[in-house]
């Protein structure tokens, strides 16, 4: 055998390729057999970290020889060990019959070959966690989106994708691991959670990491049960103190049963992250199938989402006035500023729209608008010669946490040089005491500015009666779940009446909504109230309606 020429061969053969852990068989099958070498074995050690974060452990036999006869013993005639840049260690042993006798020179060749080989292989494995980087998640280890809908993508082209239910879920209590270990530790305690959720999976399926506390997985249906209940509780630990600490973490999870109807991978991110959405909204659910019905609402949310801007820089928006009126002379006294989406054509009604954009926090955007709208149209009435009333205009508790409103609406009430009279402030009676915090802050505020404020909902919320004694409003509009039975008993009359006459003698002012009947008409009445909003008198009326009922303020009752 000539050795230059055979170890010019070996380098291109492994040159040939970015592989070569394909290669290295037919580069050691041209050395091999002349020189009696059994087998080749591959151990590679990589410690965890940022490029490698689940560590890794490997032993491989990268060429194989004939079989030994049972009477023959092979041993490590020769090791040869090479640091990685992430200071792992990647060791090469030769195995070769015991009665092996190799000369100097052979034994020399075989090492000058050992590491070309382990120089191929360091190169090879920055090649390979370049082209893996890109499809994993820098913290885990775990493959990304683009790493999940890759294997995904494989199963459909297979037509295995049915087998498989899809996961998108999210750590619960994620904030509070992190305050109690910090950043660092939190980190290793993910990592050691992605460990768990590797060590679950068999070779056909997949976890993956999306950043933060979101992971995603494909899991075989027969496994269901199985990975719900890892979901519900996984125990890894986290180091404080130097001491070893039980973390217990539970995810919230949206499930997806793939079947026929999916059209592409992209759906399978889509349709699970939609039923986890469903499910992060309620509290009891850890985990939640998506039906179509899921999907249908959550996709007309994200339109909602993603048109909203749009809607407002085009003047989408339309301002409705529904008038409030002093039953006892039939005359117009005020109106609620309601607020209308005409989108691409289609309207879209408050309730489908509102809770969306207060979860997104997206309300204040709106409610400032709809305020300068309001006190614009003011502005005109009052420079057309027309009387006005005072319009109250609805501000969401999301937008309470924002401590410059107030001011905000001063400075737009002066924009339009208003009599502070023509508005009013609304917002809607809480459910918490947190919210009641934010809401006895900002009526305060808008107290000191001599600006009016109303309480919507009266008797859904929060300690309605501590309202009365303790929040500095003007007017209070009550539910019209009080009157709206059928019959309305003496026990109706006995707690609105009270109701009214302690808010009266707080001079706090009464209005009723969603008055629709003469005999809730006749009912408030008779407990106090002669102030009412409601279909009985007027649906919500466009600008140039209303303006009509401007002028003409008597209602033919």
């Amino acid at each position: 055998m000539d050795k230059t020429i055979t170890l010019e061969k070996f380098v291109q053969i492994l040159s040939g390729t970015e592989n070569t852990m394909e290669a290295c068989g037919d580069a050691f099958s041209l050395i091999a057999p002349a020189l009696q070498i059994s087998r080749i074995t591959l151990d590679m050690n990589i410690p965890e970290t940022r490029q490698t974060p689940t560590g890794e452990v490997r032993h491989l036999t990268i060429y194989s020889g004939e079989m030994l006869s049972d009477e023959e013993t092979e041993i490590v005639w020769l090791e040869e060990s090479q640091r990685t840049f992430e200071n792992g260690m990647i060791t090469a042993r030769v195995y070769a019959p015991i009665e092996t006798n190799w000369s100097p020179d052979e034994r020399q060749f075989i090492l000058s070959a050992i590491r070309i080989f382990l120089i191929h292989i360091g190169r090879f494995r920055l090649v390979e966690l370049v082209q893996k980087s890109a499809l994993t998640q820098y913290l885990t280890g775990l493959p990304n989106s683009g790493g999940f809908l890759a294997f995904a993508t494989r199963k459909v082209i297979s037509g295995e994708i049915t087998k498989y239910n899809s996961y998108y879920f999210n750590l619960k209590g994620f904030g509070l691991i992190n305050r109690r270990f910090g950043a660092d530790e939190t980190d290793n305690i993910v990592r050691r959670y992605a460990r768990a959720l590797l060590e679950f999976c068999e070779e056909d399926e997949v976890v993956g990491h999306l950043g933060g506390d979101n992971f995603v997985a494909l899991i075989r249906k027969e496994r269901t049960g199985d990975f719900l209940n890892l979901l519900q509780k996984t125990t890894v630990y986290g180091i404080r103190d130097g001491e070893q600490v039980p973390v217990t973490i539970s995810a919230v999870a949206g499930v997806y049963d793939i079947d026929d109807s999916l059209k592409n991978p992209g759906q399978i991110l889509g349709r699970s992250s939609i039923a986890l959405s469903v499910a992060r909204s309620l509290s009891n659910e850890p985990f939640l199938f998506v039906t179509k019905e899921m999907s249908t609402r959550v996709y007309r949310e994200k339109q909602i989402e993603d048109r909203f801007e749009d809607g407002l820089l085009n003047n989408e928006f339309k301002v409705y006035y529904q008038p409030k009126v002093d039953t006892r002379t039939h005359t117009l006294i005020g109106a609620e500023a309601l607020s209308r989406w005409l989108c691409k054509g289609e309207y879209v009604y408050p309730a489908e729209f509102v809770p969306v954009l207060e979860r997104n926090s997206f309300s204040i955007g709106l409610d400032i608008y709809v305020i300068e709208e309001v006190c614009r149209t003011i502005r005109k009435w009052l420079d057309e010669g027309l009387d006005p009333v005072p319009v109250s205009v609805n501000f969401s508790r999301s937008d309470l946490t924002d401590e410059r409103l107030a001011d905000q609406i001063l400075e737009i009430i002066n924009k339009y040089d208003l009599d502070l009279s023509y508005i009013q402030i609304e917002v809607t009676e809480t459910a918490t005491s947190k919210e009641k915090g934010l809401i006895t802050h900002f009526l305060t505020k808008l107290n000191g500015m001599n600006i009016a404020s109303s309480i919507d909902d009266f008797g859904t919320g929060y300690s309605s009666l501590g309202i009365l004694r303790d929040l500095p409003v003007s007017t209070i509009k009550i539910d019209k779940s009080f009157i709206d039975n059928e019959v309305l008993t003496r026990r109706d009359e006995i707690v609105l009446k009270n109701i009214i006459q302690m808010a009266k003698e707080l001079d706090i002012e009464v209005i009723t909504e969603g008055v629709e009947r003469p005999d809730q008409i006749e009912f408030l009445q008779r407990v106090g109230c002669d102030l009412v909003q409601g279909f009985f008198y007027d649906r919500p009326l466009t600008r140039e309606e209303f303006e009509d009922r401007l002028k003409n303020k008597t209602y033919n009752i």
